[in-house]
């Protein structure tokens, strides 16, 4: 199996593991084609309060959770503490982990995968983010389209940026970042009317995203 083969089917897994937009859970029969990805404990976490902020957002008035994926040393902050799962080369075809929070406004999930030299395959992990949440919903009004996709750069890293919508009029919004060794997948889904504040904390994780192998200090 090729690597970009298998780098898809970890994109597939990834995405069947998400949460629908509008609250119901996945069936397990989204993941009979794949193997179960393994759950892990957080390596490291730390609390960031931002209630001090003079005109902060109800997000920033909440306890935010700083994450460190140990094995590429990336540091991001969630809303909450996100249920991990791990992906292993043995069982999944690759090393990767994925962390997944659940809120009320929607599902965060922000995942790394350990894979060089990806620049290539921003779209293919766009596509294959699509296709593997499509496979796991059971009504056509659930399934996702991206629109207004755009490259970026992000601190010195080629990414993709993308708006996700459903006819139910679930919306979200994907980052893609192909690193020198570690391809990381940002994403957030929220049910219709709840774009706002999903949207503020989806900018707020982006913001928080600390990256030791980046090579600059702004997206372009």
């Amino acid at each position: 199996m090729t690597r970009r083969s298998h780098f898809q089917r970890l994109l597939l897994l990834a995405a069947s593991t998400t949460v629908i937009a509008g609250g119901a859970v996945l069936p397990s029969s989204a993941m009979a084609a794949t193997a179960a990805p393994h759950t892990a404990a957080v390596t490291t976490v730390a609390s960031d309060h931002d209630g001090h902020r003079q005109h902060g957002s109800p997000t920033s008035a909440k306890q935010w959770v700083e994450t460190t994926d140990a094995v590429s040393g990336v540091k991001f902050r969630l809303p909450e503490r996100p249920r991990v799962m791990q992906f292993t080369q043995a069982t999944d075809g690759m090393n990767g982990r994925l962390y997944k929070v659940k809120t009320n406004n929607g599902v965060i999930v922000f995942a790394v995968f350990d894979l060089p030299c990806a620049k290539g395959d921003l779209n293919d992990g766009l596509r294959g983010l699509v296709d593997g949440y499509n496979a796991a919903v059971q009504s056509s009004k659930h399934k996702l389209s991206s629109t207004g996709v755009h490259k970026i750069t992000v601190h010195g890293q080629p990414a993709l940026d993308a708006r996700l919508s459903a006819p139910d009029g679930a919306s979200g919004s994907a980052r893609l970042i192909a690193g020198d060794d570690h391809f990381i997948e940002i994403i957030s889904l929220s049910p219709k009317g709840k774009e706002k504040p999903m949207s503020e904390t989806y900018q707020k994780l982006l913001a928080s995203v600390r990256n030791p192998d980046a090579h600059g200090t702004h997206a372009g």
